[in-house]
């Protein structure tokens, strides 16, 4: 029977060095302007969606980077859909402008409720790769947000050697659930590494992050309530 293991504390902390120093780097390759493609469904172009909420808060570009710590060239880029943002990147730019990741996604489904369905190969996505194959991660949307949901559902599509590139905080409480390949996750001070058919919960107000430490492609499946994400 295979185990979860459990790293060391110091272990954690060269994790989260090194999620630093990625993320620095992630920011250092924004420079490149060629966009990722999604492996299925319709890719979202953020950029626009980003622009508005930042206008509808008054706020210029140059706040928006002071704001989340990254240059102004970078926030420009990225309103016009030249590069795409680290997951942690990401979740700090939304929180900064009062919106979360749900809101980068339409509300496209198949039927006008209760019942809701999103067909395989069909769903939406948002891609924080920098290119195909590139270090990152894939968001692909399995339910729909309405005005009152509770649940946020998202499969996580994490390449060999792609992660969050950070730790992430917010309200509520998460799940989750790996389809295949492995992760090692961190919440807190402590980093699980789980396999295929593992499952977590953590509560989402503890720093986290994840990275891929195997050589395939690790899809979980991740819900957070409320969406705050």
């Amino acid at each position: 029977m295979r185990r979860t293991s459990y790293l060391s504390s110091s272990l954690t902390n060269r994790k989260v060095a090194a999620s630093d120093a990625m993320l620095g780097a992630g920011i250092a390759m924004a420079n490149d302007d060629k966009v990722a493609t999604a492996e299925a469904g319709a890719e979202i172009k953020i950029g626009g969606r980003l622009r508005h909420a930042r206008l509808m808060k008054g706020m210029s570009l140059k706040d928006v980077a002071a704001g989340i710590g990254v240059s102004e060239s970078f926030i420009s880029k990225l309103e016009n859909d030249k590069v795409q943002p680290s997951l942690a990147v990401l979740h700090r730019l939304v929180a900064f402008l009062g919106i979360n990741v749900a809101a980068m996604f339409s509300n496209e489904t198949e039927g006008n409720g209760p019942l809701f369905v999103m067909r395989a190969g069909e769903r939406p996505t948002i891609n924080t790769r920098l290119r195909q194959n590139a270090d990152g991660v894939v968001l692909e949307r399995l339910i729909p947000q309405t005005r009152n949901s509770l649940l946020q559902v998202n499969i996580h599509q994490v390449v060999a050697g792609g992660g969050s590139h950070g730790l992430i905080s917010h309200v509520g409480e998460e799940m989750g659930y790996v389809l295949e390949g492995m992760l090692d996750l961190t919440v807190g001070d402590q980093t699980c590494r789980l396999f295929t058919g593992d499952s977590f919960s953590f509560p989402s107000e503890e720093p986290h992050g994840y990275a891929n430490p195997g050589d395939e492609l690790a899809r979980i499946l991740w819900v957070n309530t409320p969406p705050t994400f």
